[in-house]
């Protein structure tokens, strides 16, 4: 099944195999999806491609169906490999996609770029509380994903950040109809932080929980928290969590 989703979804499937079998070292490698467009796939998140188009992990445990002109939202969105997922399989979405690092956002401003104006790329990250955030490279600090671009050298950059709600406000999004996160531990204070009338705007999401083990920071506190927000919450492979709602 998982090659047939390759299969199903790029053209030109076969360079897949000669990266796999180290036939070639180019790097990035050029997938040219069908009904049109590209992405470029560093051999560095070559898995968290195959995460996605091989396994539609984030889409395994997806509850609701998305409506045609659908809003979606990818928080830690590293070269832009669900957002472009997202456009293939959703003709009619607007995708929404927030990266801090530059470098890796230098990525998904290319394969955006691809998408014909429906992959909005935003450079900044998405926090509990507005203002700065200072990480080193390549450290899972909630700020970058951990199949990344970005290699651990220990330099410290400092990159913008807003609220989920300042972040809905700027691009617009009065619904939105699936919310994707994967920021390395940020999620607690991007979940927690959320005020109700935003959380009351989104229909579904798929969180990736990095579990800390200690307080609040927990699977368990996050599904009590989303619970206690009115949403119905599935727990699935891949660290992975689903929370919807059907009042929207």
């Amino acid at each position: 099944m998982r090659y047939l989703n390759l299969i199903k979804t790029i053209s030109n499937w076969p360079v897949y195999f000669a990266h796999k079998f180290n036939l070639t070292t180019a790097s990035p490698a050029v997938f040219e999806l069908r009904g049109g467009g590209r992405i470029f796939v560093p051999r560095e998140v070559m898995h968290e491609f195959k995460e996605v188009f091989f396994d539609e992990a984030y889409l395994s445990g997806m509850p609701l169906a998305l409506p045609e002109g659908a809003t979606v939202v990818d928080i830690g969105a590293n070269i832009g490999a669900f957002s472009v997922f997202a456009a293939t399989r959703f003709k009619a979405a607007r995708v929404v996609a927030f990266e801090p690092d530059p470098v890796n956002f230098a990525a998904l401003a290319r394969n955006a770029a691809e998408a014909g104006g429906r992959i909005t790329a935003v450079e900044t990250a998405i926090a509990g509380e507005a203002g700065t955030l200072v990480f080193h490279r390549g450290d899972a600090t909630g700020v970058s994903t951990s199949g990344s671009l970005v290699r651990s050298t220990g330099e410290k950059i400092t990159v913008t950040a807003v609220t989920l709600e300042e972040a809905f406000a700027a691009q617009g999004i009065a619904t939105c109809d699936l919310m994707k996160m994967d920021c390395e531990g940020a999620e607690f204070d991007i979940l927690y932080g959320a005020s109700d009338a935003v959380l009351a705007r989104i229909r579904q999401m798929v969180v990736e929980i990095h579990d800390q083990g200690k307080g609040n920071r927990t699977r368990a506190a996050v599904i009590a928290h989303l619970a206690g927000k009115g949403f119905q919450v599935k727990d699935g492979m891949h660290h992975l969590l689903w929370a919807w709602r059907g009042d929207l």
